[in-house]
Protein backbone atom coordinates (compact mmCIF):
# COMPACT_ATOMS: atom_id res chain seq x y z
CA UNK A 1 0.00 0.00 0.00
CA UNK A 2 1.37 3.63 -1.06
CA UNK A 3 2.60 5.52 2.03
CA UNK A 4 1.49 9.50 2.30
CA UNK A 5 4.18 12.07 2.88
CA UNK A 6 2.23 13.46 5.40
CA UNK A 7 -0.55 11.99 7.70
CA UNK A 8 -1.53 13.43 11.03
CA UNK A 9 -4.97 12.02 13.07
CA UNK A 10 -6.72 14.97 14.59
CA UNK A 11 -7.74 14.44 18.34
CA UNK A 12 -11.39 14.08 18.61
CA UNK A 13 -11.82 16.71 21.95
CA UNK A 14 -10.81 13.94 24.87
CA UNK A 15 -11.72 11.08 23.71
CA UNK A 16 -9.65 8.04 24.28
CA UNK A 17 -6.28 9.71 25.37
CA UNK A 18 -5.63 6.30 26.04
CA UNK A 19 -5.35 5.36 22.17
CA UNK A 20 -3.34 8.90 21.25
CA UNK A 21 -0.74 8.31 23.96
CA UNK A 22 0.09 5.00 22.00
CA UNK A 23 -0.13 6.55 18.40
CA UNK A 24 -1.71 9.83 18.17
CA UNK A 25 1.82 10.21 16.51
CA UNK A 26 2.56 12.98 13.75
CA UNK A 27 4.08 11.20 10.23
CA UNK A 28 6.63 13.58 9.09
CA UNK A 29 8.62 11.45 6.68
CA UNK A 30 8.47 8.30 4.47
CA UNK A 31 10.87 5.68 6.64
CA UNK A 32 11.27 2.02 5.47
CA UNK A 33 8.66 0.39 3.26
CA UNK A 34 7.85 -2.76 5.26
CA UNK A 35 9.54 -5.42 4.44
CA UNK A 36 6.69 -7.87 4.25
CA UNK A 37 4.22 -5.77 2.21
CA UNK A 38 1.58 -8.38 0.61
CA UNK A 39 0.75 -8.30 -3.56
CA UNK A 40 -2.33 -5.89 -3.67
CA UNK A 41 -4.32 -6.77 -6.80
CA UNK A 42 -7.30 -7.20 -4.84
CA UNK A 43 -6.84 -4.43 -2.55
CA UNK A 44 -8.17 -1.86 -1.66
CA UNK A 45 -8.22 1.12 -4.95
CA UNK A 46 -8.34 4.64 -3.19
CA UNK A 47 -5.41 4.98 -1.85
CA UNK A 48 -3.70 7.55 -3.16
CA UNK A 49 -1.41 10.47 -2.48
CA UNK A 50 -4.49 12.96 -1.83
CA UNK A 51 -5.36 14.67 1.49
CA UNK A 52 -8.87 14.60 1.17
CA UNK A 53 -11.57 17.70 1.15
CA UNK A 54 -9.40 21.02 2.07
CA UNK A 55 -8.83 20.67 5.49
CA UNK A 56 -10.38 17.36 6.36
CA UNK A 57 -8.41 14.63 6.61
CA UNK A 58 -10.61 12.24 8.30
CA UNK A 59 -14.46 11.39 8.35
CA UNK A 60 -16.16 11.44 11.67
CA UNK A 61 -18.62 8.82 11.73
CA UNK A 62 -22.66 9.66 13.51
CA UNK A 63 -23.96 6.30 13.10
CA UNK A 64 -25.25 5.42 16.42
CA UNK A 65 -26.40 9.09 16.93
CA UNK A 66 -28.49 8.37 14.14
CA UNK A 67 -29.66 5.11 16.02
CA UNK A 68 -30.53 7.13 18.82
CA UNK A 69 -32.73 9.61 16.81
CA UNK A 70 -34.69 6.89 15.22
CA UNK A 71 -34.96 5.08 18.44
CA UNK A 72 -37.39 7.97 19.26
CA UNK A 73 -41.16 7.45 19.97
CA UNK A 74 -43.29 8.36 16.95
CA UNK A 75 -40.20 7.55 14.44
CA UNK A 76 -39.86 3.70 12.17
CA UNK A 77 -36.57 1.93 12.54
CA UNK A 78 -37.35 0.09 9.24
CA UNK A 79 -39.84 -1.82 7.86
CA UNK A 80 -40.01 -6.09 7.20
CA UNK A 81 -40.88 -7.08 3.83
CA UNK A 82 -40.68 -10.83 3.22
CA UNK A 83 -39.16 -11.60 0.00
CA UNK A 84 -39.11 -14.78 -2.20
CA UNK A 85 -35.73 -16.83 -2.53
CA UNK A 86 -34.93 -20.06 -4.76
CA UNK A 87 -34.69 -22.08 -2.38
CA UNK A 88 -37.94 -21.15 0.22
CA UNK A 89 -39.92 -23.42 -1.39
CA UNK A 90 -37.77 -26.61 -1.45
CA UNK A 91 -37.31 -26.20 2.45
CA UNK A 92 -41.11 -25.90 3.02
CA UNK A 93 -41.39 -29.26 0.16
CA UNK A 94 -39.20 -30.91 1.92
CA UNK A 95 -40.57 -30.30 5.51
CA UNK A 96 -44.20 -31.21 4.02
CA UNK A 97 -42.92 -34.83 3.04
CA UNK A 98 -41.45 -35.54 6.56
CA UNK A 99 -38.01 -35.24 5.25
CA UNK A 100 -36.85 -32.03 7.01
CA UNK A 101 -33.73 -33.45 8.99
CA UNK A 102 -32.66 -34.77 5.89
CA UNK A 103 -33.98 -32.07 3.85
CA UNK A 104 -32.08 -28.96 5.75
CA UNK A 105 -28.72 -30.65 5.88
CA UNK A 106 -29.07 -31.11 2.18
CA UNK A 107 -30.55 -27.68 1.54
CA UNK A 108 -28.13 -25.59 3.27
CA UNK A 109 -25.24 -27.60 1.04
CA UNK A 110 -26.93 -26.53 -1.86
CA UNK A 111 -27.37 -22.82 -0.66
CA UNK A 112 -23.53 -22.25 -0.35
CA UNK A 113 -23.62 -22.52 -3.99
CA UNK A 114 -26.47 -20.35 -4.31
CA UNK A 115 -25.02 -17.25 -3.37
CA UNK A 116 -23.92 -14.74 -5.96
CA UNK A 117 -22.20 -11.15 -5.98
CA UNK A 118 -24.58 -8.90 -4.33
CA UNK A 119 -26.28 -6.57 -7.22
CA UNK A 120 -26.57 -3.41 -5.07
CA UNK A 121 -28.95 -0.25 -6.62
CA UNK A 122 -28.24 2.62 -6.76
CA UNK A 123 -31.58 5.28 -6.75
CA UNK A 124 -30.49 9.18 -7.11
CA UNK A 125 -34.23 10.00 -8.13
CA UNK A 126 -34.57 12.50 -4.68
CA UNK A 127 -31.32 14.27 -5.39
CA UNK A 128 -32.00 18.01 -4.93
CA UNK A 129 -35.57 17.29 -4.21
CA UNK A 130 -36.48 17.59 -0.48
CA UNK A 131 -36.70 21.44 -0.76
CA UNK A 132 -36.62 21.66 3.43
CA UNK A 133 -33.61 20.10 3.85
CA UNK A 134 -31.54 20.18 0.27
CA UNK A 135 -29.61 23.34 -0.22
CA UNK A 136 -30.33 24.93 -3.32
CA UNK A 137 -29.12 28.44 -3.20
CA UNK A 138 -26.67 30.34 -0.88
CA UNK A 139 -28.51 31.16 2.30
CA UNK A 140 -31.35 28.80 2.15
CA UNK A 141 -32.03 27.56 6.09
CA UNK A 142 -32.82 23.93 5.86
CA UNK A 143 -33.38 20.89 8.81
CA UNK A 144 -30.86 18.74 9.83
CA UNK A 145 -32.49 15.83 11.57
CA UNK A 146 -35.42 17.21 13.76
CA UNK A 147 -35.42 20.78 14.86
CA UNK A 148 -37.65 23.01 16.33
CA UNK A 149 -40.60 23.76 14.06
CA UNK A 150 -39.70 27.45 13.39
CA UNK A 151 -36.64 28.33 10.97
CA UNK A 152 -33.70 29.70 12.94
CA UNK A 153 -34.83 28.36 16.13
CA UNK A 154 -31.68 26.33 16.44
CA UNK A 155 -29.19 27.15 14.46
CA UNK A 156 -26.20 24.41 13.50
CA UNK A 157 -22.71 25.17 15.38
CA UNK A 158 -20.24 22.61 15.07
CA UNK A 159 -17.87 25.19 16.82
CA UNK A 160 -19.93 26.35 19.45
CA UNK A 161 -19.52 25.82 23.46
CA UNK A 162 -21.93 23.84 23.37
CA UNK A 163 -21.35 22.52 19.92
CA UNK A 164 -24.23 22.21 17.78
CA UNK A 165 -24.29 19.23 14.89
CA UNK A 166 -28.20 18.08 14.39
CA UNK A 167 -31.47 18.70 15.19
CA UNK A 168 -30.69 22.11 13.99
CA UNK A 169 -31.23 24.79 11.09
CA UNK A 170 -28.62 24.86 8.88
CA UNK A 171 -27.33 27.79 6.82
CA UNK A 172 -26.33 26.88 3.33
CA UNK A 173 -23.34 28.19 1.27
CA UNK A 174 -22.23 27.62 -2.11
CA UNK A 175 -20.10 24.67 -1.49
CA UNK A 176 -23.40 22.68 -0.44
CA UNK A 177 -25.05 23.23 -3.25
CA UNK A 178 -24.94 19.85 -5.76
CA UNK A 179 -24.75 20.73 -8.92
CA UNK A 180 -24.29 18.77 -11.74
CA UNK A 181 -19.90 18.69 -11.42
CA UNK A 182 -20.52 16.90 -7.83
CA UNK A 183 -23.64 14.85 -8.96
CA UNK A 184 -21.13 13.30 -11.67
CA UNK A 185 -18.77 13.28 -8.78
CA UNK A 186 -21.82 11.42 -6.37
CA UNK A 187 -22.81 8.84 -9.35
CA UNK A 188 -18.70 7.93 -9.99
CA UNK A 189 -18.20 7.28 -6.31
CA UNK A 190 -21.26 5.10 -5.11
CA UNK A 191 -21.02 2.96 -8.47
CA UNK A 192 -17.15 2.37 -7.80
CA UNK A 193 -18.70 1.30 -3.88
CA UNK A 194 -21.10 -0.89 -5.55
CA UNK A 195 -18.69 -2.63 -7.91
CA UNK A 196 -16.25 -3.24 -5.02
CA UNK A 197 -19.38 -4.93 -2.74
CA UNK A 198 -20.10 -7.01 -6.00
CA UNK A 199 -16.54 -8.14 -5.54
CA UNK A 200 -16.25 -8.58 -1.95
CA UNK A 201 -19.82 -9.98 -0.92
CA UNK A 202 -22.09 -12.56 -2.32
CA UNK A 203 -25.68 -13.03 -1.45
CA UNK A 204 -28.70 -15.57 -1.59
CA UNK A 205 -30.52 -13.63 -4.67
CA UNK A 206 -33.83 -13.06 -4.49
CA UNK A 207 -36.20 -14.65 -7.02
CA UNK A 208 -37.69 -12.56 -9.53
CA UNK A 209 -37.77 -8.35 -8.43
CA UNK A 210 -36.80 -7.45 -4.85
CA UNK A 211 -40.21 -5.93 -3.71
CA UNK A 212 -40.48 -3.31 -1.37
CA UNK A 213 -42.70 -1.92 1.62
CA UNK A 214 -43.32 1.83 0.67
CA UNK A 215 -45.37 1.91 4.31
CA UNK A 216 -43.40 4.68 5.03
CA UNK A 217 -40.04 7.12 3.67
CA UNK A 218 -37.35 4.93 3.69
CA UNK A 219 -34.20 6.07 5.73
CA UNK A 220 -33.30 9.35 8.18
CA UNK A 221 -33.99 12.66 8.35
CA UNK A 222 -37.27 12.60 6.62
CA UNK A 223 -36.07 9.64 4.69
CA UNK A 224 -36.66 9.11 0.88
CA UNK A 225 -40.54 7.70 -0.22
CA UNK A 226 -40.20 5.19 -2.48
CA UNK A 227 -41.32 4.93 -5.84
CA UNK A 228 -44.39 3.35 -6.34
CA UNK A 229 -43.05 0.73 -9.07
CA UNK A 230 -40.81 -0.40 -6.54
CA UNK A 231 -43.48 -1.14 -4.26
CA UNK A 232 -46.02 -2.38 -7.30
CA UNK A 233 -43.62 -4.11 -9.53
CA UNK A 234 -40.47 -4.62 -7.56
CA UNK A 235 -36.80 -3.79 -8.52
CA UNK A 236 -35.26 -5.99 -11.17
CA UNK A 237 -31.66 -7.64 -10.59
CA UNK A 238 -31.21 -5.86 -7.30
CA UNK A 239 -30.71 -7.39 -3.54
CA UNK A 240 -30.29 -4.54 -2.15
CA UNK A 241 -31.69 -0.54 -3.00
CA UNK A 242 -30.11 2.57 -1.73
CA UNK A 243 -31.79 5.44 -1.79
CA UNK A 244 -29.21 8.75 -2.23
CA UNK A 245 -29.49 12.24 -1.31
CA UNK A 246 -26.88 14.84 -1.01
CA UNK A 247 -28.08 16.88 2.27
CA UNK A 248 -25.55 18.97 3.92
CA UNK A 249 -23.55 18.06 7.07
CA UNK A 250 -21.50 19.44 9.95
CA UNK A 251 -18.03 19.01 11.24
CA UNK A 252 -15.74 16.37 9.52
CA UNK A 253 -18.91 13.99 8.97
CA UNK A 254 -18.83 13.50 5.04
CA UNK A 255 -21.45 10.81 4.67
CA UNK A 256 -23.87 8.60 6.74
CA UNK A 257 -26.14 5.81 5.58
CA UNK A 258 -28.75 3.66 7.93
CA UNK A 259 -31.14 0.11 6.14
CA UNK A 260 -34.60 1.20 6.26
CA UNK A 261 -36.16 -2.00 5.53
CA UNK A 262 -35.17 -5.67 6.02
CA UNK A 263 -36.19 -9.28 4.81
CA UNK A 264 -37.73 -11.98 6.57
CA UNK A 265 -34.18 -13.12 7.87
CA UNK A 266 -33.28 -9.57 8.62
CA UNK A 267 -31.24 -8.84 5.99
CA UNK A 268 -31.20 -4.75 4.74
CA UNK A 269 -33.07 -5.00 1.57
CA UNK A 270 -33.25 -1.12 1.47
CA UNK A 271 -30.78 1.73 2.72
CA UNK A 272 -30.34 5.86 2.81
CA UNK A 273 -27.37 7.06 2.00
CA UNK A 274 -26.72 10.62 2.35
CA UNK A 275 -23.50 12.69 1.07
CA UNK A 276 -22.80 15.89 1.93
CA UNK A 277 -22.30 18.17 -1.11
CA UNK A 278 -18.93 19.88 0.37
CA UNK A 279 -17.25 16.80 0.24
CA UNK A 280 -17.94 15.51 -3.40
CA UNK A 281 -14.48 17.00 -4.52
CA UNK A 282 -11.62 16.08 -6.13
CA UNK A 283 -9.33 16.48 -3.30
CA UNK A 284 -11.97 14.59 -1.29
CA UNK A 285 -12.42 11.91 -3.71
CA UNK A 286 -10.13 8.69 -1.98
CA UNK A 287 -11.18 9.99 1.52
CA UNK A 288 -14.87 10.02 0.51
CA UNK A 289 -14.42 6.38 -1.71
CA UNK A 290 -13.70 5.41 1.39
CA UNK A 291 -16.31 6.43 3.87
CA UNK A 292 -18.68 5.06 1.04
CA UNK A 293 -17.26 1.68 2.13
CA UNK A 294 -17.51 2.84 5.82
CA UNK A 295 -21.06 3.63 5.73
CA UNK A 296 -22.58 1.11 2.85
CA UNK A 297 -21.23 -1.90 5.93
CA UNK A 298 -23.50 -0.25 8.55
CA UNK A 299 -26.28 -0.79 5.83
CA UNK A 300 -25.12 -4.61 5.32
CA UNK A 301 -25.22 -5.46 8.91
CA UNK A 302 -22.49 -3.49 10.75
CA UNK A 303 -25.36 -2.20 13.34
CA UNK A 304 -26.75 -2.93 16.79
CA UNK A 305 -29.92 -3.11 15.57
CA UNK A 306 -28.58 -5.48 12.45
CA UNK A 307 -27.12 -7.93 15.15
CA UNK A 308 -30.02 -8.72 16.79
CA UNK A 309 -31.24 -10.39 13.75
CA UNK A 310 -28.00 -12.16 12.28
CA UNK A 311 -28.43 -15.71 11.20
CA UNK A 312 -26.38 -19.24 11.91
CA UNK A 313 -26.08 -21.66 9.46
CA UNK A 314 -29.36 -23.01 9.70
CA UNK A 315 -31.06 -19.21 9.10
CA UNK A 316 -31.98 -19.90 12.94
CA UNK A 317 -31.20 -16.64 15.06
CA UNK A 318 -27.88 -16.95 16.87
CA UNK A 319 -28.23 -16.76 20.72
CA UNK A 320 -24.88 -14.37 21.02
CA UNK A 321 -23.56 -12.08 18.71
CA UNK A 322 -22.02 -9.67 22.07
CA UNK A 323 -20.87 -10.25 25.07
CA UNK A 324 -20.93 -7.48 27.71
CA UNK A 325 -19.08 -7.91 31.30
CA UNK A 326 -16.98 -5.81 33.34
CA UNK A 327 -13.12 -6.40 32.52
CA UNK A 328 -11.43 -5.56 35.90
CA UNK A 329 -8.10 -5.21 33.68
CA UNK A 330 -9.05 -2.38 31.62
CA UNK A 331 -11.19 -1.19 34.63
CA UNK A 332 -14.74 -0.65 32.59
CA UNK A 333 -17.58 -2.12 30.90
CA UNK A 334 -16.36 -4.03 27.74
CA UNK A 335 -18.48 -5.02 24.64
CA UNK A 336 -16.91 -8.02 22.54
CA UNK A 337 -18.34 -9.22 19.11
CA UNK A 338 -18.09 -13.07 20.15
CA UNK A 339 -18.90 -14.26 16.55
CA UNK A 340 -17.07 -17.16 15.37
CA UNK A 341 -15.73 -15.82 12.48
CA UNK A 342 -14.84 -12.93 13.84
CA UNK A 343 -13.05 -14.68 16.98
CA UNK A 344 -10.89 -16.76 14.75
CA UNK A 345 -10.15 -13.75 12.41
CA UNK A 346 -8.56 -12.02 15.10
CA UNK A 347 -7.15 -14.83 16.75
CA UNK A 348 -4.68 -15.51 13.23
CA UNK A 349 -4.15 -11.46 13.01
CA UNK A 350 -3.18 -11.13 16.79
CA UNK A 351 -1.51 -14.15 17.12
CA UNK A 352 -3.36 -14.17 20.54
CA UNK A 353 -4.55 -18.08 20.88
CA UNK A 354 -4.82 -18.05 24.59
CA UNK A 355 -8.61 -19.14 26.12
CA UNK A 356 -8.58 -15.54 27.76
CA UNK A 357 -9.49 -14.13 24.27
CA UNK A 358 -13.11 -14.65 24.50
CA UNK A 359 -13.88 -11.99 21.33
CA UNK A 360 -13.03 -8.59 19.77
CA UNK A 361 -14.17 -5.57 21.79
CA UNK A 362 -16.64 -2.79 20.24
CA UNK A 363 -16.25 0.59 20.56
CA UNK A 364 -17.42 2.01 24.35
CA UNK A 365 -16.28 5.76 23.44
CA UNK A 366 -15.47 8.45 20.75
CA UNK A 367 -18.29 10.99 21.66
CA UNK A 368 -21.19 11.91 18.25
CA UNK A 369 -22.19 8.61 17.44
CA UNK A 370 -18.99 6.40 16.86
CA UNK A 371 -19.47 3.97 20.30
CA UNK A 372 -21.72 0.55 19.46
CA UNK A 373 -21.34 0.50 15.73
CA UNK A 374 -17.53 0.50 15.36
CA UNK A 375 -14.37 -1.81 16.47
CA UNK A 376 -12.36 -0.60 19.34
CA UNK A 377 -9.86 1.96 17.91
CA UNK A 378 -7.17 1.07 20.44
CA UNK A 379 -7.24 -2.37 18.84
CA UNK A 380 -7.73 -1.82 15.16
CA UNK A 381 -6.33 1.40 14.63
CA UNK A 382 -7.06 2.24 10.99
CA UNK A 383 -9.30 -0.37 10.16
CA UNK A 384 -12.33 0.97 7.96
CA UNK A 385 -15.04 -0.20 10.80
CA UNK A 386 -13.32 2.24 13.57
CA UNK A 387 -15.41 5.49 14.66
CA UNK A 388 -13.28 7.36 11.80
CA UNK A 389 -11.94 6.93 8.40
CA UNK A 390 -9.03 8.47 6.57
CA UNK A 391 -7.45 7.79 3.17
CA UNK A 392 -5.37 5.22 4.87
CA UNK A 393 -7.98 3.27 6.34
CA UNK A 394 -8.25 -0.79 5.32
CA UNK A 395 -10.43 -3.42 5.15
CA UNK A 396 -9.54 -6.15 7.31
CA UNK A 397 -10.64 -10.00 7.99
CA UNK A 398 -12.46 -9.43 10.82
CA UNK A 399 -14.95 -6.96 9.31
CA UNK A 400 -15.56 -9.29 6.51
CA UNK A 401 -15.80 -12.24 8.66
CA UNK A 402 -18.61 -10.15 11.08
CA UNK A 403 -20.50 -9.22 7.76
CA UNK A 404 -20.06 -13.69 7.14
CA UNK A 405 -20.94 -14.20 10.36
CA UNK A 406 -24.71 -12.58 9.92
CA UNK A 407 -25.86 -15.40 7.97
CA UNK A 408 -26.73 -13.45 5.13
CA UNK A 409 -23.64 -13.43 3.03
CA UNK A 410 -20.37 -15.36 1.54
CA UNK A 411 -16.85 -13.08 2.08
CA UNK A 412 -14.23 -12.87 -0.34
CA UNK A 413 -11.54 -12.46 1.70
CA UNK A 414 -8.71 -11.86 -0.61
CA UNK A 415 -10.89 -8.67 -0.98
CA UNK A 416 -9.42 -7.63 2.75
CA UNK A 417 -6.28 -5.49 3.44
CA UNK A 418 -3.48 -6.04 5.69
CA UNK A 419 -3.71 -4.54 8.94
CA UNK A 420 -0.28 -4.04 10.68
CA UNK A 421 -1.88 -2.50 13.52
CA UNK A 422 -1.56 -4.97 16.35
CA UNK A 423 -0.03 -8.26 14.27
CA UNK A 424 1.30 -10.79 16.39
CA UNK A 425 1.02 -9.29 19.33
CA UNK A 426 -0.14 -11.94 21.35
CA UNK A 427 -3.07 -11.65 23.88
CA UNK A 428 -1.71 -9.46 26.23
CA UNK A 429 -1.81 -6.85 23.84
CA UNK A 430 -5.87 -7.10 23.19
CA UNK A 431 -6.46 -7.76 26.62
CA UNK A 432 -4.07 -5.09 28.26
CA UNK A 433 -4.80 -0.86 28.43
CA UNK A 434 -2.27 0.66 25.99
CA UNK A 435 0.06 2.37 28.53
CA UNK A 436 1.53 -1.56 29.24
CA UNK A 437 2.00 -2.11 25.59
CA UNK A 438 5.49 -2.36 24.86
CA UNK A 439 7.68 -1.23 21.97
CA UNK A 440 6.84 0.75 19.55
CA UNK A 441 3.25 1.04 20.05
CA UNK A 442 3.63 3.24 23.38
CA UNK A 443 5.79 6.38 24.39
CA UNK A 444 5.76 8.27 27.20
CA UNK A 445 8.15 11.23 26.81
CA UNK A 446 7.48 14.23 25.25
CA UNK A 447 8.42 14.89 21.76
CA UNK A 448 10.42 11.14 21.73
CA UNK A 449 11.19 10.53 18.18
CA UNK A 450 11.16 7.21 16.35
CA UNK A 451 9.99 4.71 13.45
CA UNK A 452 6.69 4.32 14.24
CA UNK A 453 5.37 0.14 14.84
CA UNK A 454 5.20 -0.43 11.07
CA UNK A 455 8.66 0.92 10.59
CA UNK A 456 6.87 3.18 7.51
CA UNK A 457 7.64 6.42 8.49
CA UNK A 458 9.08 8.57 11.77
CA UNK A 459 6.72 9.68 14.50
CA UNK A 460 7.16 11.70 17.89
CA UNK A 461 5.27 11.64 21.28
CA UNK A 462 3.33 15.08 21.26
CA UNK A 463 2.56 14.72 25.27
CA UNK A 464 0.44 17.95 26.21
CA UNK A 465 -0.73 19.04 29.78
CA UNK A 466 -4.53 20.03 30.10
CA UNK A 467 -6.41 22.90 31.30
CA UNK A 468 -8.13 20.22 33.41
CA UNK A 469 -8.13 16.67 34.81
CA UNK A 470 -8.61 13.93 32.50
CA UNK A 471 -11.83 10.96 33.29
CA UNK A 472 -10.58 8.45 35.58
CA UNK A 473 -10.18 6.22 32.74
CA UNK A 474 -7.96 8.04 30.81
CA UNK A 475 -5.55 8.64 33.41
CA UNK A 476 -1.89 6.74 32.18
CA UNK A 477 0.21 9.19 33.84
CA UNK A 478 0.76 9.98 37.17
CA UNK A 479 -0.27 13.84 36.56
CA UNK A 480 -4.18 14.02 36.51
CA UNK A 481 -4.26 16.48 33.08
CA UNK A 482 -1.72 14.49 31.66
CA UNK A 483 -2.62 13.38 28.18
CA UNK A 484 -2.09 13.40 23.94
Amino acid sequence: METKDLFRRASRKLKKPLVFVVFKIVLVLVCVKSANAEPQENKLQWQSHELGSKDVLSHSCIHDQLLEQRRKPGRKEYSVTPQVYAESSLSNSLQHKGRALLGISRLFERQKDVKKPIRIYLNYDAVGHSPDRDCRTVGDIVKLGEPPVYPGALACNPHGDPPIFGDCWYNCTLDDISGEDKRHRLRKALGKTADWFRRALAVEPVKGSLRLSGYSACGQDGGVQLPREYVEEGVANADLVLLVTTRPTTGNTLAWAVACERDQWGRAIAGHVNVAPRHLTAEAETLLSATLIHEVMHVLGFDPHAFAHFRDERKRRRTQVTVQSLDEKLGRMVTRVVLPRVVMHSRYHYGAFSENFTGLELEDGGGRGTSGSHWEKRLLMNEIMTGSVDTRSVVSKMTLALLEDSGWYQANYSMADRLDWGRNQGTEFVASPCNLWKGAYHCNTTQLSGCTYNREAEGYCPIVSYSGELPQWARYFPQANKGV
